[in-house]
């Protein structure tokens, strides 16, 4: 199952990263992470370059999550993340700057395309989706 988790990052750098993935797992806990975040499919953005602070806990030290890096220009090697960058886009047009967007602007982006239904989850929305696996507890420690 694919779901999304938008945040905005201001002045992005390794270690917001790093913070970003510590904070996630500060709220769900380890086994949850693990279990809800498995893998991290990105480019070689220069933001994800401290690959041992995004993969192991700084609280256990035990492996959280691996990551793995697409060829550039390789899109097939990502479909959904394509898939879902081009819902993004709906609401933030390639090339455009998100600096101008809040926190609270992204939550709604981010509502809106949990909220929508969806034929491949057959017409339910990724949020009831995610609810039946994981349960609304986990859903709500998210948002």
């Amino acid at each position: 199952m694919q779901f999304t988790l938008l945040n905005i990052i201001k002045n992005p750098n390794s270690s917001k990263v790093v913070e970003f993935f510590d904070d996630l797992e500060e709220k769900l806990g380890i086994d949850t992470f693990k279990v809800l975040i498995p893998v991290i499919l990105t480019d070689r953005d220069p933001n994800f370059s401290d690959i041992d602070g995004i993969c192991y806990s700084k609280k256990t030290g035990e492996e959280r999550c691996k990551i793995f890096f697409c060829d550039p220009y390789v899109s097939n090697q990502k479909p959904n993340v394509e898939n879902m960058n081009k819902q993004i886009r709906l609401f933030f047009p390639k090339g455009k700057s998100v600096d101008k967007y809040s926190k609270n602007d992204i939550k709604t982006v981010n509502k809106a395309i949990i909220n929508k239904p969806l034929r491949s989850l057959d017409g339910n929305t990724p949020r009831e989706a995610f609810i039946k696996i994981f349960d609304e507890d986990i859903f709500n420690k998210l948002f």
